[in-house]
């Protein structure tokens, strides 16, 4: 299974994606990294946000990677509470799933949605 995760800090921002493409490339192997972007906040007024896609492979159903991802934002100091739109040390999410045989498994409407999403993604298709 080949996963494309989406990134994304504005609070120490280069430090806590640091920690999470070590843990990342822990968990999945044949990763690839997009450049990072640098978006404005939405939805809310706060620094910038470094955001990138990572991808790897993965025998981890996508529930199992998913746990695995919150507890990468949980050692960052991922504050469960926070309004969904205010500044994060780390997001991680899942954008894109494709089996073995190429099939999409699963995309997130985050692609169409954001371009901090399709265009560093874009590098990686």
């Amino acid at each position: 299974m080949k996963y494309f995760l989406s990134l994304g800090s504005n609070i120490d921002p280069e430090s806590n994606l640091d920690l999470a493409i070590s843990a990342l490339k822990e968990i999945l192997s044949e990763t690839e990294c997009s450049s990072v972007y640098t978006t404005q906040a939405e939805g809310f007024d706060g620094d910038d946000f470094l955001n990138l896609i990572f991808c790897g492979v993965s025998s981890l159903s996508f529930d199992d990677l998913n746990n695995m991802l919150k507890n990468i934002e949980d050692k960052s100091g991922r504050d469960r509470n926070a309004p969904k739109f205010s500044s994060r040390t780390l997001d991680i999410d899942i954008v894109l799933q494709i089996s073995d045989d190429e099939e999409i498994l699963f995309e997130s409407d985050e692609i169409a949605k954001y371009r901090f999403v399709s265009e560093p993604l874009e590098e990686l298709l």
